[in-house]
């Protein structure tokens, strides 16, 4: 008896506080996709089950293709137990009101959310649970820092900020997933997975990530970790000062590789700052600095301000396998 009272706690912890008895009744959702494709939406569904079954359904508007989706193999669909939604590029620089529709129908708001410029069909035909979603996350956050964890109240608050543009992570299906850089909304413009990185960098977003660097003809495993950003700004001037620690398993003689990575780094802070003020937009916290001490032609300032950029790793063993 103590078995099932625990067994019964566990699915509730799980599943939320859906009645039990109902569970059999619902088609539970926890990954979807949103695409748009020859004037038609189309909706993916990944359905908890043993089979992880997906269902497609379409439609001429958000709302139609919402409704036709309400009853998924003869069961009422249930999204309180969503936690991640892709979205197509298509989707995202097509239809303007996406963000409102969502936040509107859906009362969670804490899902992750991926863009991707894959098909779609074949995207949930090989990566449709929800763990493939999240265990892909955690790794491409640790070993790349291309990648980090974006809600889709993340996306409602940069709508709702006149500084900020909003932008999303995208991915790749490579037979497995990868990161493929920043997707800028506003812009339909895409940055690389290096600029992705630096961004995540100075937004204290990411703390630490791998690199191989090649010196004298020869390869090095490099680990750069501890990473933070301190950003300021006083008369004219923005300071950018990245400091953390570099280590490499395949040598204790890291003064030339930490040289290169620092220059790396440096080289990375100010093609993103040159992006920004090419592109007209703003994704870093950068100008936010700047904005707090000067709140009229922030961007102009932004642009002809002096700008200091110091790069500093200790060199520090890491313990890679305690």
């Amino acid at each position: 008896m103590k078995k099932i009272i625990i067994i019964s706690i566990l699915l509730l912890l799980l599943l939320g506080y859906t009645p039990y008895h109902e569970l059999n009744d619902l088609a539970v959702i926890d990954v979807m996709g949103l695409d748009y494709q020859n004037n038609k939406y189309f909706l993916y569904l990944n359905i908890i089950s043993s089979k992880n079954k997906v269902a497609i359904s379409s439609g001429d508007s958000l709302g139609e293709v919402f409704l036709n989706a309400k009853n998924t193999y003869n069961k009422k669909t249930y999204y309180k137990h969503l936690s991640t939604v892709i979205f197509s590029t298509d989707i995202l620089s097509q239809e303007k009101n996406l963000f409102t529709f969502l936040k509107d129908e859906f009362t969670g708001i804490d899902y992750l959310t991926l863009a991707t410029k894959d098909d779609m069909e074949s995207l949930f035909n090989k990566f449709h649970k929800g763990n493939d979603y999240r265990s892909f996350l955690i790794k491409e956050k640790e070993d790349t820092a291309a990648i980090t964890n974006t809600t889709f109240k993340d996306l409602l608050s940069y709508n709702l900020d006149d500084l900020k543009t909003a932008s999303i992570p995208l991915i790749k299906n490579n037979n497995e997933l990868t990161s493929n850089g920043l997707y800028v909304i506003e812009k339909n413009l895409v940055l690389d997975k290096e600029l992705s990185k630096i961004n995540n960098i100075i937004n204290n977003k990411a703390s630490t990530f791998n690199e191989k660097i090649k010196l004298d003809n020869k390869y090095y495993q490099t680990a750069i970790y501890d990473l933070n950003t301190n950003i300021t700004y006083k008369n004219n001037k923005l300071k950018v000062k990245l400091t953390g620690k570099i280590d490499s398993p395949d040598t204790n003689n890291l003064k030339e590789i930490k040289k290169i990575m620092e220059e790396d780094l440096t080289k990375d802070i100010e093609i993103l700052i040159n992006k920004e003020l090419t592109e007209k937009i703003n994704i870093s916290n950068l100008i936010n600095y700047i904005y707090l001490k000067e709140k009229d032609d922030t961007f102009k300032k932004y642009k002809d301000c002096n700008k200091e950029i110091t790069v500093n790793l200790k060199i520090e063993r890491k313990n890679n396998y305690d």
